[in-house]
């Protein structure tokens, strides 16, 4: 009787499909150049564009993001690509080829690369931006992740619609690095301002909104619990390619 019934169950759970899922997640890759090679970069990395563009239509990608920093700084990166994987093992076939996405000429000028495998965990989009410019700024996250993810919704998420009210705040999106130990971010925030002139009111509007929301207890706490939660890291400021693709 209870081997008739092992034997059931066992064939009923073979019988469910696996269960699939649409998230083939993102890589971040950050390029650095010498400082000499830096304007060739640039020009070789915006003309490579169209290359993501093309595996974007055929399937691979889901979308894509590619960002300049605006200054050159030796701490930071000089070009991020932020992709969205829509098929994971197509790409592992074009990274044989293009490591890391990238052509041969830029790769010739490229001095460091790092990628690392990410997930979307908060994203949104409040505005269309006139004159966009981008804020990215790294974390290292020294709580759990569910942890840490509730922080996000119940102390960052209302800062974010704060400052979309504001007219400043064009999207947000919020990466968790997917396997993060020994990486030099575990959260990475990519804000998007609708313009230099937006930008330039950040430390107004910041605390414009924190004495707004301060008024709720819950934020309140976790505001000044947040330094156990996580450490905020040099940001860049960046600017969009020329051609770039947004989600």
């Amino acid at each position: 009787m209870w081997a008739m019934t092992i034997a059931l169950a066992l064939a009923a759970l073979l019988a469910v499909p696996a269960a699939a899922t649409d998230d083939a997640g993102s890589l971040i890759i950050a390029c650095q150049a010498a400082t000499a090679n830096r304007a060739a970069f640039r020009r070789e990395l915006e003309d490579s564009g169209a290359q993501l563009q093309r595996w974007k239509d055929e399937g691979a990608l889901q979308a894509y993001q590619l960002l300049f920093s605006r200054h050159v700084d030796s701490r930071g990166w000089d070009a991020m690509a932020i992709l969205t994987l829509k098929d994971a093992a197509r790409w592992k076939k074009i990274e044989r080829e293009f490591p890391a996405g990238l052509p041969a000429n830029v790769l010739a000028l490229t001095s460091a690369i790092e990628t690392v495998p990410a997930s979307l965990v908060r994203h949104g989009v409040h505005a269309k931006a006139t004159e966009p410019v981008f804020l990215v700024i790294p974390y290292e996250v020294v709580v759990p992740t569910p942890e840490y993810v509730a922080y996000l919704d119940d102390y960052v998420l209302p800062q974010f619609d704060g400052w979309a009210e504001a007219g400043v705040l064009a999207s947000h999106a919020v990466y968790l690095a997917r396997y993060p130990a020994g990486r030099a971010w575990q959260s990475l925030l990519v804000l998007e301002y609708r313009s230099d002139q937006a930008l330039a009111t950040r430390d107004a509007v910041v605390a414009k909104v924190r004495a707004h929301l301060a008024v709720n207890a819950k934020w309140k706490a976790m505001s000044e619990n947040k330094k156990k939660v996580r450490a905020e890291k040099a940001p860049v400021l960046a600017d969009p390619a020329a051609a770039r693709q947004i989600p």
